[in-house]
């Protein structure tokens, strides 16, 4: 019988900040990390579910999304100013 490889919290933690920070999906990073999908899904929901250890996390994943809303706000506008000055304009 094969024993069933065990992993240690902190391992856990970060594969599981690695996966709300990276952008990679579910399924690229376990293959990454040599772990099945299905299991990197239950420890980020085991993580949901402890507020003291995924406050860290959701901060994380927060300042990621504001920051990416930042870029895409100011890609915009770049793209606004662009298009002014070459006199196109869209109905959008």
């Amino acid at each position: 019988m094969k024993s069933r490889k065990q992993y240690s919290p902190d391992f856990k933690k970060e594969a599981v900040k690695l996966l709300l920070t990276s952008g990679k999906s579910q399924m690229t990073l376990s293959q990454e990390l040599g772990i099945t999908h299905g299991l990197l899904g239950r420890w980020k929901n085991e993580f949901d579910l402890e507020t003291s250890e995924n406050g860290d996390l959701k901060t994380s994943a927060e300042q990621r999304i504001k920051a990416l809303e930042k870029e895409v706000s100011h890609l915009k506008e770049q793209r606004d100013i662009l298009k002014k000055a070459m006199g196109i304009t869209l109905n959008h």
